[in-house]
């Protein structure tokens, strides 16, 4: 796949990420009903994912009619993140990673962005059965854990390769948007290793921004992207 086609798909499945991530906010009733949040610096989705235990889901599911409407939102929530957000945010990245590397740093930066979204679905999998037997077990919080860590982890290293990819070409524009994705990607490792910790979402969503626009720029001038004069083909 040529680098000009493949910034262009990218940007489409990016503007479909996007798009699924605002709608998570427009989510009607997704508003934690009991207490638990983490360490007062996330939001339910993010909540629930970080939870470690049975006590800990139901702090944040709390009771009544206000838990059914909580758990209406959470599985509007896990359709919408399934079938439209891991998706598009997995095909935004590993396009972006196929226009920017190449050989096998290109093979290891989409193996890590593709298992991360696989995570990501065995992720809410898991979400789903919790809610089916709130608060769920231990051990439902164990597989959790595992899903949640590992999908961040990848998804943190996968974008830092692409900004470090993007740097590598050793050209002004894409050395200024690989240094803003590098730097995204290394406050989301920060932020994977101090969790919970709301900068790793904030680098996320710095370097993923900064990844849109250079797939956006790359799509109309390719040649500022590309290598450097007598870099070896291949």
């Amino acid at each position: 796949m040529r680098p000009r086609t493949a910034w262009r798909l990218s940007v489409l499945a990016g503007l479909v990420a996007f798009a699924c991530s605002f709608a998570f906010g427009k989510i009607p009733g997704l508003v934690a009903c009991g207490t638990f949040d983490g360490s007062g610096q996330l939001g339910p989705i993010l909540a629930f994912e970080l939870a470690r235990s049975p006590g800990d889901i139901a702090a944040l599911f709390g009771g009544g009619a206000c838990r059914a409407t909580f758990v209406a939102a959470q599985s509007t929530g896990l359709w919408l993140d399934a079938l439209g957000f891991i998706p598009s945010y997995t095909a935004f990245l590993a396009l972006a990673a196929i226009a920017a590397s190449r050989g096998r740093l290109r093979l290891a930066i989409v193996a890590m962005l593709v298992i991360a979204g696989l995570s990501d679905e065995i992720e809410g999998v898991f979400m789903w059965r919790i809610m089916d037997t709130l608060p769920g077990t231990p051990g439902q919080l164990d597989a959790l854990w595992w899903a949640v860590h590992i999908k961040f982890a990848l998804l943190a290293l996968g974008t830092t390769a692409i900004g470090l990819a993007l740097l590598a070409k050793f050209k002004l524009w894409p050395m200024l948007f690989g240094l803003i994705v590098a730097v995204g990607g290394a406050a989301t490792i920060y932020g994977f290793w101090t969790l919970p910790n709301a900068m790793m979402m904030a680098g996320f969503t710095y370097a993923w921004f900064a990844i849109l626009v250079t797939a956006i720029v790359a799509s109309f001038a390719s040649g500022v992207f590309g290598r450097r004069m007598g870099a070896r083909a291949g």
